[in-house]
């Protein structure tokens, strides 16, 4: 067979696959070198702070300056806006009337895991891996995107952590005076006015004017190294965060987790994509473009949880760090496989006739190869059970393990079994699709 290397599907998946692989090898070089004690903690304080101080800040001014603002549909950042706006607040409705005793610095934070994306060092290069060739611009969408949950909802979401411990602090002194709370609100405008992700956010946009959309030559060559650093430093330190954070698990924690890991990779691209559908106009009666940044919306949905969150909780609230810990890692995990699928969906656009008619044996062929590799993996930890003797154990953790295990064993061997069925391939691959509508 000839390698169609001018296949925009197979381009794609060249981009796409070493994006995936190049993320996740330097998150588990991080997370290798956080087992190993590598970096001292105030090691791995100052990469954060290099990060979010310098490499990240560098990125935003360099790209922002460059952007033309008069190709930009502020219909799409309109519904981005709409979607994280909409995912906040019914995260924190429902922890209000989920959660007891009432915390607002739980609803605080929940709903910043759920609206805050790992925009930049994660989604970014699946980004442009996916449309380096076809839409080149949605690059730069992720840089104006970013400021939507660091200026206006993660501001909401601290000061009801703020509110939070002022509580607690007045349970504890009643002697604190009440002009206390209304200095809140200050402090934490102060705090963002002098955030360097937002300084730079203002500065780019600025001199995007000032310099008429180009980055004069030597302020480039001076910014670009610094730039370049962040994405492989970001990936790095995120994989560093992750060490440690899933020793503790509980029924509390573990439900709550699912539920916000759910609400971010699943919940919130649906509403994303349905938010651009409602806004964005047909282009001279076609809906092509609307379809197009439809699929890109979702796409950035299915981004994990940013690391920042963790910085947001208090020390004094070891539960809520839990939580966001173990949210992080449990997200970041989970979005690997939804965004390969997702970007993998959206190149079936691309498909050609031929590519087209062959889809359905392929697809067959991937599922029987993957359930083949998933019936072996079950197989593995059942008998891993078996051997600790935790069949029995009266645990959370331990019994719903075993029920989805044993559930994936049954779906595995069901995927199997279906290929002895003397049918056609293409009635097979219907079969499945009727199932799954």
């Amino acid at each position: 067979m000839m390698n169609d290397t001018n296949n925009p599907t197979m381009a794609i998946d060249q981009e796409l696959y070493p994006a995936l692989i190049q993320c996740f090898f330097i998150i588990g070089v991080g997370y290798v070198a956080g087992q190993l004690n590598l970096l001292t903690n105030t090691q791995s304080i100052g990469l954060s702070r290099y990060i979010s101080n310098f490499a990240l800040p560098a990125v935003i001014f360099k790209n922002l300056v460059n952007v033309h603002f008069q190709s930009v549909s502020w219909a799409f950042l309109g519904s981005v806006f709409i979607a994280k706006a909409s995912v906040f607040l019914i995260t924190i409705i429902v922890t209000c009337f989920g959660e007891r005793p009432r915390n607002f610095a739980s609803m605080g934070l929940y709903a910043i895991m759920t609206s805050q994306s790992n925009d930049f060092a994660l989604i970014l290069p699946i980004i442009n891996a996916v449309y380096k060739q076809s839409h080149p611009d949605y690059e730069r969408y992720i840089y104006l995107i970013a400021p939507i949950s660091l200026v206006i909802l993660n501001p909401i979401g601290i000061l009801l952590i703020e509110i939070q411990k002022r509580f607690n602090q007045e349970n504890q002194h009643r002697h604190i005076h009440a002009r206390e709370r209304f200095q809140l609100l200050k402090i934490i405008l102060k705090n963002i006015s002098r955030n360097p992700i937002v300084i730079c956010t203002v500065l780019g946009v600025i001199f995007n004017r000032i310099f008429n959309e180009h980055l004069p030559d030597l302020i480039d060559h001076i910014l670009t190294p610094v730039a370049q650093s962040f994405s492989s430093t970001a990936l790095f330190y995120l994989g560093l965060t992750m060490v440690g954070k899933l020793s503790r698990l509980h029924a509390h924690l573990v439900i709550t987790v699912f539920i916000l890991s759910m609400i971010k990779l699943i919940v919130f691209p649906l509403v994303l994509r349905q938010a651009i559908f409602f806004l964005l106009k047909p282009v001279n009666g076609s809906l092509n473009s609307t379809i197009d940044y439809s699929n890109f919306g979702f796409l950035y949905g299915t981004a994990p949880t940013a690391p920042s969150v963790i910085f947001y909780v208090p020390e004094s609230y070891a539960a809520l760090q839990a939580i966001a810990s173990t949210g992080l890692v449990v997200s970041t995990l989970l979005a690997g496989p939804i965004m390969l699928v997702s970007a993998k969906m959206i190149n079936l656009k691309a498909l050609d006739v031929i590519k087209a008619q062959s889809y359905d044996s392929s697809l067959v062929k991937t599922a029987y190869d993957l359930s083949v590799l998933s019936l072996l993996c079950t197989i593995i930890v059942l008998i891993g059970f078996g051997l600790r003797r935790r069949l029995l154990k009266i645990s959370f953790v331990h019994k719903y393990t075993f029920i989805f295990v044993g559930l994936q064993m049954i779906h595995a061997m069901w995927t199997i079994a279906i290929q002895c069925v003397p049918t056609p391939i293409s009635t097979t691959a219907a079969t499945i699709v009727e199932l799954g509508e």
